[in-house]
């Protein structure tokens, strides 16, 4: 070979280097840019993904809270028809503690133990006072105050009317005479 193709595979070699070389930076380049773009995606992905479980998280919270508020209406939907029967039961115990009849008086207490299991179905539940219970004005009315000295202070002396609670709720508090020794 000669000089000058010696000279011509050199130059050769050097260009085809030259190329690999500015190849290679552009594969580099390329490589870069891709794993850039990766880790944007990634991070994207990652926040699309947060974004979706916490909206995921928040619905199924609301629909726990909906849940919860369609329980206590369907549990008060009937509490001002109930607070009616109420006073019609109360009527009836009325008539039943001025009955003289014995007939009438067992079809009475039997109406109105229709009428009380009806109203437990239903969630109805009486507040149970009685006399020389401590006045609690969470469950009791105090409708009048009387001084009497066989009472302690603040305590029942007479149950005026029953107290009604329906699913735990207070309808009607009961209504009280107390005694007020001061």
């Amino acid at each position: 070979m000669s000089q000058k193709d010696d000279l011509n595979f050199k130059n050769k070699q050097q260009n085809n280097q030259n190329q690999d070389d500015s190849q290679r930076k552009e594969l580099s380049s390329k490589i870069d840019q891709l794993t850039r773009d990766l880790e944007k995606c990634q991070k994207e992905k990652q926040e699309y993904l947060d974004g979706w479980q916490r909206s995921r998280a928040e619905f199924i919270n609301y629909q726990k809270k909906e849940q919860e508020r369609i329980i206590q209406i369907c549990n008060y939907a009937n509490e001002s028809l109930i607070s009616e029967l109420l006073l019609v039961l109360d009527s009836l115990e009325l008539a039943i503690s001025n009955s003289k009849n014995s007939e009438f008086l067992k079809t009475l207490n039997l109406l109105k133990s229709q009428f009380e299991n009806i109203l437990k179905k239903n969630g109805v539940e009486l507040i149970k006072t009685g006399i020389n219970d401590k006045f609690d004005p969470e469950i009791h009315e105090a409708i009048e105050s009387e001084k009497n000295e066989n009472f302690e202070d603040d305590t029942i002396i007479e149950v005026i009317s029953k107290g009604y609670k329906l699913n735990g709720k207070i309808i009607r508090p009961a209504r009280v005479k107390v005694a007020k020794n001061q």
